[in-house]
């Protein structure tokens, strides 16, 4: 039992015979030579008188002596034949620095035998494979079965450029068939493999998921939010408090990361993931939402271990994650320590290098684990110092499993240069809370019914799920008992066993706090469908039917190369969509803008419900101007929609002409024209344009937001308000009737409304960095009311809004979209996010810097690296990265320095109803969970589902 290797890496436990006793399948790996460094299985031969098991290495008599990289591996059924198969995750053998990644190897085999692989158990012909006739009279005989490699025919990629570090098996589509999920460290992207009931499986994680983790870790796969979808948790290295992001972190620039796209590797971040199961949508298609930030779990510094379990017994599972790493082997100022010229050129002439010594100079920093408890509104907070985890440890492994019999789960954590911890659970005397432990009988190979999904139902609508998967954690196994946490219930309603085989098993009126016991044997036909919870989807896809012949194509501009401390990009903010019958045939026709060397286009509707596009020379001479906004309005009286178009982006320097904006005349039949004097000349980088008669003379005015000024974000660009003389021609009148609108802010979206039901328009505008504006029409003028309506601290990252009556109390509503709280950057009107824009340096560039809170402080967003690029006088004053990390912006900058800069904020994220009320104040209401997950840029009002209710 103690094998012949030296470096051993993931554990399996697991009956591989069908005897009932469980086996040990470990994988190795290390810097060894072909059979030295193959995976061992030590099958259990029964236990002597004294109780003591024994073992018998046999993993080549198996055909599973995999002589890859190995990192972990998990058994399971793949393909529902009744026995245990192998999927082996491998490292790759080749060093990182020797790949050319503009080849992507993705499809192509590892020549030299390396990559992951697909194990079928076959029963073997031999029948003294696996542990063979034993010669010891105690000991029992087991029987013979051998796997078979069938990774190229079954869809599993085996390239030289995966380095595989998680691999978690689930029925992700609750089809009763296992699929895979691979987590890859490095410039590879992960796997999800989908099982397609043949035998094969196809990769399908760029149709269901946004995005990854850079450096992918462990993984796991469990139902989060109790709704019996399973939801994705991986793990990467991007810490969490201010000092250690700052002396061990970099980001992959942004040119980079483009590249890395366009090569095929898809879109990777640094950052924990946790990708929650939208179940399917229409054409039935599955699809995930990546939320980490939102739920308060993405930054765990260097993580490995990923562990899914209700540590609390409260009925919402909690996430665990062991860190930490012997070396800070990325410790930003131990590498500028490597590159000093003395150390490079012994490198370069092969002197000879005490290399202990230099490893002697990295910093060793030890850890605290995480264990986020579950707040049961897909947030997390970190309860590993309340629930007594919090040791500093270098810890890696992680495996739960009720040791004790109490029903809880207890922890055994893996170390590094220290004791392995185990974790007593004391939930079962601390918090009340019940709980029902699950032991499964599988039947013929599968005696522990690997695959299997256990299903409570209560009777208060709550269900909770739980996969039969030991292989779980980092390099780890759990236990093979399924405890579930019930919180206050004393029974459960139903409890249903979907067995690996499809069959189903139920039991009644289960009583809480005691261990059951179901047998496979009991089973009867499924007659519980999963799939029939989930309510239809209310649209169909109809793209193909009608197709649109469009397609949006960008600009390739890096925004960050021009001002590289902004916090996102600013030239990409099209295409905007405008909307309205032009030709007078009943029909609605579409404006779509283009990007900057694109032309916008215009599509007619036909009768069929197809588009056709037009007046294509007209819109292809203003190419050069990137549309970021546009309207149909009638301005020159003649009854026709005529088309304005927002000039804007990034490219652009201030006074650029193509920064002008645009207006068409339609001549009533669709045809139109450029009318080039009717408009002032302004060169802004617009955002939007709110047509309303604000004077109420019968013709239609103009309001033009503007987003920014180019190479200097954080300053407040000019907006305007256009007079229409009632024949289509506009000039600007600001200062007269709306002098506070010209500097509102960062402008990007506007409405028309009458707030006060006074029979006169009102104008809203929001932006970034700005509240929501609300400016109440006296009819004299337009009069900024924004804090007498209660709208003083809603700043936000705002990016649209429009106006209705959701409640239905004759007032006017305001909905606006928002960055979202799915982000690392957080405000709240206690701890606000912050931007400073002056000219730090005096050498007449703009910086801008962001910051905001994290764990109680305000913190510069930037890294050392990308501050000093821009403000090279720091590298003086903080020579390296731990002079830097841990300051606030007062020790970056001095008082008088501060005292001339712009400051903005914002006090909240979320996408937000303002409730209009009778008195002329508005309320805010955040918008459900779901509709802060991203960024929201368009919002639609309608009854969709016909209930006489408002929907968004």
């Amino acid at each position: 039992m103690a094998g012949t290797h030296n470096w051993s890496t993931g554990v399996c436990m697991v009956d591989i015979n069908g005897d009932g006793r469980l086996d040990i399948y470990v994988c190795n790996s290390g810097n060894l030579k072909g059979d030295n460094r193959a995976n061992e299985l030590f099958v259990n031969q029964g236990n002597r008188k004294n109780g003591v098991p024994v073992f018998k290495e046999a993993a080549a008599e198996y055909g599973i002596d995999d002589k890859g990289f190995s990192t972990h591996a998990a058994f399971f059924d793949y393909d529902r034949d009744g026995d245990l198969d192998l999927y082996v995750l491998n490292n790759a053998f080749r060093a990182l620095s020797t790949f050319d990644l503009s080849k992507n190897l993705r499809h192509e085999r590892d020549p030299d035998g390396g990559g992951d692989r697909l194990y079928r158990n076959d029963p073997s012909t031999n029948p003294s494979a696996g542990s063979g006739p034993s010669t010891d009279p105690e000991l029992v005989e087991g029987t013979g079965r051998r796997f078979v490699d069938v990774s190229e025919e079954s869809g599993i990629y085996g390239s030289v450029i995966a380095f595989g570090l998680g691999v978690s098996v689930s029925d992700i589509d609750n089809d009763g068939w296992c699929d895979i999920y691979v987590a890859n460290d490095f410039f590879e992207r992960d796997y999800l493999y989908m099982n397609n009931h043949d035998g094969t499986f196809t990769e399908k994680l760029e149709e269901m998921i946004r995005h990854t983790s850079l450096s992918s870790m462990g993984a796991d796969i469990a139902d989060l939010n109790n709704d019996g979808l399973m939801d994705i948790f991986g793990t990467d290295m991007l810490p969490e408090d201010d000092y250690r992001l700052k002396t061990t972190f970099t980001f992959e620039p942004f040119d980079f990361y483009q590249k890395k796209i366009a090569w095929g590797y898809y879109h990777q971040f640094s950052q924990n993931v946790l990708q929650l199961n939208n179940g399917f949508g229409p054409q039935g298609r599955m699809s995930f939402s990546e939320i980490g930030l939102f739920g308060g779990i993405a930054a765990t510094d260097w993580s490995w271990g990923a562990i899914i379990a209700d540590l609390n017994n409260d009925g919402l599972k909690d996430v665990f994650v062991s860190n930490g790493i012997f070396r800070d082997v990325t410790d930003q100022d131990y590498i500028a320590y490597l590159m000093q010229e003395e150390n490079l050129r012994k490198m370069l002439q092969g002197e000879r290098i005490d290399f202990p010594e230099l490893i002697s100079k990295i910093p060793s920093t030890k850890l605290r684990n995480y264990a986020f408890r579950n707040n049961g509104d897909l947030t997390f907070t970190n309860h590993a110092k309340e629930w007594g985890l919090d040791t500093l440890s270098f810890s890696n492994g992680v495996a739960y499993g009720d040791l004790d019999g109490d029903g809880d789960n207890d922890l055994v954590i893996n170390n590094v240069n220290q004791p392995a911890f185990v974790f007593r659970n004391e939930a079962d005397s601390l918090t009340g809370n019940h709980f029902l432990k699950v032991k499964l009988a599988g039947e013929g190979m599968n005696t522990f019914a690997i695959g299997a999904k256990v299903t409570l139902k209560c009777a208060n609508q709550q269900h909770f799920v739980l996969e039969q998967m030991p292989m779980r954690g980092f390099q780890s196994s759990v236990d093979y008992v399924l405890t579930f946490g019930l919180g206050k219930l004393d029974f459960v309603d139903s409890l249903i066993v979907d067995w690996p085989d499809g069959s189903q098993g139920i039991m009644a009126n289960v009583t809480a706090n005691q261990t059951v016991t179901l047998y496979q044997k009991d089973a009867g036909s499924r007659i519980t469908n999963y799939a029939s919870r989930f309510t239809p989807p209310l649209f169909r896809d109809i793209t193909e039917t009608f197709p649109l012949p469009y397609r949006h194509v960008e600009n390739e501009f890096n925004d960050f190369q021009r001002e590289p401390l902004i916090p996102h990009k600013l030239s990409t903010e099209g295409p905007k969509i405008a909307r309205g019958d032009v030709n007078g045939d009943g029909l609605q026709d579409l404006y779509i803008g283009g990007a900057k060397e694109s032309a916008g286009k215009l599509f007619i509707q036909t009768a069929s419900g197809n588009f056709k596009s037009t007046n294509e020379q007209v819109f292809e001479a203003a190419k050069i101007s990137e549309d970021v906004g546009a309207a149909f309005f009638d301005a020159d009286g003649d009854g026709d929609l005529d088309l304005y178009v927002v000039s804007g982006g990034n490219e652009y320097s201030p006074q650029a002409p193509a920064l002008l904006d645009r207006l068409y005349l339609n001549n009533g039949r669709g045809d139109f024209t450029p009318s080039v004097n009717a408009l002032p000349k302004f060169y802004d980088s617009g955002s939007c344009v709110a047509p309303g008669d604000f004077d109420g003379d019968g013709d239609t005015d103009l309001f033009v937001g503007s987003r920014s000024i180019p190479w200097e974000y954080g300053l407040t660009p000019t907006s305007y308000l256009l007079e229409n003389n009632g024949k289509g021609n506009f000039s600007i009148v600001t200062e007269k009737y709306a002098p506070e609108l010209a500097n509102v802010g960062m402008v990007t979206d506007a409405k028309w409304l009458d707030f006060d039901k006074d029979g006169k328009l009102d104008l809203v505008v929001v932006g970034e960095w700005m509240p929501v504006s609300l400016f109440q029409n006296t009819g004299n003028g337009l009069a900024n009311v924004t804090e007498k309506v209660g709208l003083a601290k809603s700043n936000g990252w705002w990016n649209c809004v429009i106006v209705e009556d959701l409640n239905k109390d004759g007032y006017a509503d305001l909905v606006a979209g928002n960055l979202g709280k799915n982000s690392k950057i957080k405000a709240s009107e206690s701890e606000p996010a912050s931007i400073y824009a002056a000219d730090f340096d005096n050498n007449g560039l703009l910086e801008s810097i962001l910051c905001f809170y994290k764990l109680g402080k305000s913190y510069p967003l930037p890294l050392r690296p990308d501050l000093v690029y821009q403000l090279p006088y720091l590298n003086q004053k903080f020579p390296k990265h731990a002079d830097y990390a841990g300051k606030q912006v007062t020790d970056i900058f001095t008082e008088r320095q501060l005292s001339k800069a712009v400051v903005k904020q914002a006090y909240t994220f979320a996408t937000t109803v303002f409730y209009g009320n009778a008195d002329g104040t508005f309320l805010p209401q955040p918008l459900p969970t779901e509709a802060q997950f991203s960024p929201v840029y368009a919002i639609m009002t309608k009854d969709f589902d016909a209930d006489g209710a408002k929907d968004l």
